[in-house]
């Protein structure tokens, strides 16, 4: 330890240290191998406990990152779970009894995923993507600095290119199925080419894709419009199956041999930004209440990431029940059958305005800044939805194998990879500072000793220090901080028991169970 250590968060430097005589009974220890933004004893689920205090949180925040309000980041959270996964799941065929408990199982998993992103950037200090928690868990902790440096290079490209795929695909397979849709829904008698028709498509949604951030009132209006058509398609789905005609989608024969009706189940709760919102909805609370001692309730991320997901839930589950009890294909002119058009119409729209969320945090492209000074036009949004259109054309064949690989990536992204940075920088990696003392403990007095012998014995440390800091030299023999010290470690051992669990079960089960399946299913054994 060196009185260079620097406290990033609070802005304090290492005179705090210095100024602590050698009669304290506890100090900080850094790692002085690995460069650390931040001096944070807490662990994963400590951080859970003070979700809204998050001062030293929006210092690591990126300046452009723009505030967005509880209700738009509400939408955000909503948005890709009405899209092409619950569209397409009137199409599972499960049964209810199978159907159902899945459904519920993974809105749960979403949730639970999504508070351990948010949790772990609380934990690491990172923000306001994803990629930097990635970055920090995957990245060396040994070795000199310029190994370490290139290595954190080469992760944040990898990374940036995974992203980037993804969302690119996903993207595609808006467009594509959304042009697809819309196409069916014309009169019989209007012929136009698919691929004209997706040009023309594209030209109208390009104004929206150039749009600066999420906080552009052209994506929050046109996610908003989205959201309206995605319910008015699901009101008329309902109507027409409660009045005997078919609700099935043509959609599902052009997609990959990995989308069955678990994983379309799955896939419907699959989302991606979670820590981008999280920073512009804390960013957005700091900025309104700068004076409050406490932020609001309606502020809080965990609360609208789960009215988000009871959402989805009830915009999705009667969807289920048509899956498992489809009707039978009548030609008969009624206004059930009529509604045909209009249900192709809506949910090819809210695919096609879904398109601007997606490419709006898609990791841009290198484009040298001397290129890019040469024109206004964003070159880089530009020259991906370009790819996109060309993409969305290609024969079906090629479709169907980015489509298996979009489903992988959305899989993984939102239910494996969470849980396997929350194990590396738990089980694997060092933490953050350690708690130690600089002299001696004296014997503590009998009741203290009475007291200690009849709890259990601490958990592991790995998850971070609860230990308490005092500035007097006493503070580690007494009996009252003591007490009060077991008595926090006992309330949190029952709780990262429990995460724990959740972790594991993301990992094992869903990530390696699921992984054995999509190797089998491509391979043609099942």
């Amino acid at each position: 330890m060196t009185s260079s250590d620097v406290d990033s968060e609070s802005g304090r430097s290492s005179p705090v240290l210095a100024s602590l005589n050698s009669s304290s009974a506890l100090i900080l220890v850094h790692d002085e191998d690995e460069s650390l933004e931040v001096d944070h004893t807490r662990g994963l689920e400590d951080a859970e406990d003070d979700d809204e205090d998050d001062s030293s949180y929006l210092s690591v925040a990126r300046p452009y990152i723009q505030p967005l309000t509880p209700s738009t980041v509400l939408l955000y959270l909503l948005a890709p779970y009405l899209k092409l996964g619950a569209i397409l799941l009137p199409n599972a065929d499960l049964p209810l009894k199978l159907s159902i408990p899945l459904l519920l199982a993974f809105a749960v998993l979403a949730a639970f995923a999504r508070q351990i992103w948010y949790l772990l950037s609380r934990y690491l200090r990172k923000g306001p993507g994803e990629e930097d928690v990635l970055v920090d868990a995957f990245s060396l902790s040994k070795g000199s600095r310029i190994v370490r440096q290139r290595v954190r290079e080469l992760l944040r490209s990898g990374i940036r290119v995974v992203t980037g795929t993804f969302r690119l695909f996903l993207a595609t397979t808006y467009l594509r199925e959304g042009t697809h849709m819309l196409l069916s829904s014309l009169p019989s008698d209007i012929y136009i080419s698919n691929w004209v028709f997706a040009i023309i498509l594209a030209v109208i949604i390009y104004p929206f894709i150039i749009a600066q951030s999420l906080g552009s009132k052209r994506v929050v209006y046109t996610t908003w419009a989205s959201i309206a058509f995605y319910i008015s398609w699901f009101f008329c789905v309902v109507y027409a199956h409660a009045h005997g005609a078919p609700t099935g989608n043509s959609s599902w024969l052009r997609m990959g041999s990995l989308w069955e009706g678990i994983t379309t189940i799955a896939f419907t709760f699959t989302s991606s930004s979670t820590l981008t919102l999280y920073t512009s909805l804390k960013a957005n609370a700091h900025v309104a209440n700068s004076a409050a001692p406490k932020t609001p309730l309606s502020r809080s991320f965990k609360l609208l990431s789960i009215i988000s997901v009871a959402l989805a839930v009830c915009f999705t589950f009667p969807l289920l029940v048509f899956a498992a009890f489809p009707n039978k294909p009548q030609v008969q002119d009624t206004p059930s059958h009529r509604l045909g058009p209009f249900i192709l119409a809506s949910s090819a729209i809210t695919l096609l305005l879904g398109i601007p969320l997606v490419l709006n945090t898609t990791p841009p492209l290198p484009i040298p800044e001397r290129l890019r000074r040469t024109t206004t036009i964003p070159l880089s949004k530009t020259i991906i939805f370009i790819i996109v259109a060309i993409l969305s054309l290609v024969p079906v064949n090629v479709s169907r194998v980015y489509s298996d690989i979009l489903i992988v990536c959305a899989l993984g992204s939102t239910y494996f990879l969470p849980a396997l940075v929350h194990i590396t920088t738990h089980f694997f990696k060092r933490p953050l500072s350690i708690i130690m003392p600089t002299i001696p403990s004296t014997p503590n007095n009998s009741s203290s000793a009475n007291f200690s012998s009849s709890l259990p014995p601490l958990p592991d440390s790995s998850f971070g220090s609860m230990s308490s800091m005092s500035s007097s030299p006493n503070s580690a023999n007494d009996p009252l901080l003591q007490r009060k010290e077991f008595m926090m470690q006992r309330k949190q051992f029952g709780k990262r028991i429990i995460w724990d669990i959740g972790v594991w079960t993301l990992l094992l089960p869903v990530g390696g169970g699921g992984f054995i399946w999509a190797v089998g299913r491509i391979a043609g054994q099942w």
